[in-house]
């Protein structure tokens, strides 16, 4: 199954029978089958037919539509979920269950912790120059884990993600070249190229966590580590911490690499914004490396449904 991304202004969309129709300006028209498709990721000025919408749900197609200029929040459709309404009374007794919600949180904790530690340690071989700022990071972190696994309560776990986030971005800045201008993690607008490449693919991984949820019939606005917030999915935000990581390798290397440069950057009231070449970079070289986060986070989401499952089952 296939990610479609269309990034092209003025790119019509509609459904011809049973294939996505494709029109852009100044190309031939051009059809994909829709049973071909898992996503369908949208940026720029594209235009949707409203026929087609029914049809992808119907054939389980999920739409991202990325945001654009001065737009802060993405928009995600669901393709067809999982129409089990038991696992979500179980998922509610989970997440209001205080031992259950810390026992969670502290998986999704550890997992991140132990990626950003990976990663770091593999950059270790590639910046022996950066050795002791590596190193030094990789040694607190795996301190902040076994704090984080014999945390009793969920402040506390919150905490130490949160320093163990600093500390892995102190070090990242330490394997970014000095004009890719990385300081540190910031969003809202991001500011410098590296963050606005990491805030793209935190989207992209945030709509492939919310497509495995809702396929596996849970509710992804009940997390354990992110408290219910309004208008936010935070199941689909603890998921999404887990494949962070190789959205944060990929962009290391792409800059690392030279395929992304300061120049493919443009500037907006404060906001740094990938130009259309670097939009085409980073989209081939994220679908290149999403399968992996991809098949984790369907096993995951089917391992949290059938605890889901077991606990409304315990209910009765």
């Amino acid at each position: 199954m296939a990610t479609v991304i269309i990034d092209r202004r003025g790119t019509v969309l509609s459904h011809q029978s049973g294939a996505l129709l494709i029109r852009a300006p100044e190309s031939k028209p051009k059809t994909i089958p829709l049973r071909m498709i898992s996503r369908l990721v949208l940026h720029g000025g594209s235009q949707l037919d409203s026929g087609l919408l029914p049809q992808l749900a119907e054939h389980g197609v999920s739409l991202l539509a990325l945001p654009g200029r001065g737009q802060r929040r993405a928009a995600f459709l669901y393709g067809t979920g999982h129409g089990d309404a038991v696992r979500r009374l179980g998922q509610y007794r989970l997440v209001t269950d205080a031992g259950s919600q810390l026992f969670w949180a502290k998986v999704i904790v550890a997992l991140k912790i132990g990626n950003s530690c990976r990663l770091l340690g593999k950059a270790l071989a590639e910046r022996p120059d950066q050795r002791l700022a590596l190193r030094t990071a990789c040694q607190q972190l795996e301190v902040m884990a076994r704090q984080a696994r014999a945390a009793e309560t969920l402040a506390t776990l919150r905490g130490l993600e949160g320093s163990a986030a600093a500390t892995f971005f102190r070090a990242y800045a330490a394997l970014l070249p000095p004009d890719a201008e990385f300081t540190g993690r910031n969003r809202r607008p991001p500011r410098d190229p590296v963050n606005a490449a990491l805030s793209l693919g935190y989207a992209l991984v945030h709509g492939d966590a919310l497509r495995a949820l809702t396929q596996a019939g849970l509710d992804p606005l009940l997390g354990f580590l992110h408290e219910p917030s309004h208008n936010r999915e935070s199941l689909a935000c603890d998921l999404a911490e887990v494949g962070r990581s190789g959205v944060e390798r990929m962009v290391w290397r792409l800059f690392a690499e030279r395929q992304l440069r300061p120049e493919m950057f443009s500037r907006e009231n404060g906001a740094a914004l990938l130009r259309k070449t670097a939009r085409g970079v980073f989209f081939a070289a994220y679908e290149s490396m999403a399968e992996r986060h991809r098949r984790l986070f369907a096993r995951a989401a089917r391992l949290l449904a059938k605890a889901c499952l077991e606990a409304a089952h315990e209910a009765r």
